[in-house]
């Protein structure tokens, strides 16, 4: 899988778990890194907040925010 991480592209082989986020688990997960598409590109950032429909990360080209019914997002489980 390749995906981006602080704006370098990453090619990462190990094992994980990916868990899908959603509106009932997001709180769970506050401080967990989250992997979802962004202009065809997989980046991962980390989970700073939650709120009902979204959640808050440090990524400006979606506002700090990245809505989580909208989009397939997924926690990342080392």
């Amino acid at each position: 899988m390749v995906y981006k991480k602080n704006d370098t592209v990453i090619s990462k082989s190990m094992n994980m778990e990916l868990i899908r986020l959603t509106q009932q688990n997001a709180v769970e997960y506050i401080g967990y890194e989250i992997l979802f598409k962004s202009r065809g590109i997989h980046i991962v950032k980390k989970i700073l907040g939650v709120t009902n429909t979204s959640v808050k990360i440090n990524h400006s080209d979606l506002h700090n925010q990245l809505q989580i019914v909208s989009r397939k997002v997924y926690v990342l489980i080392e």
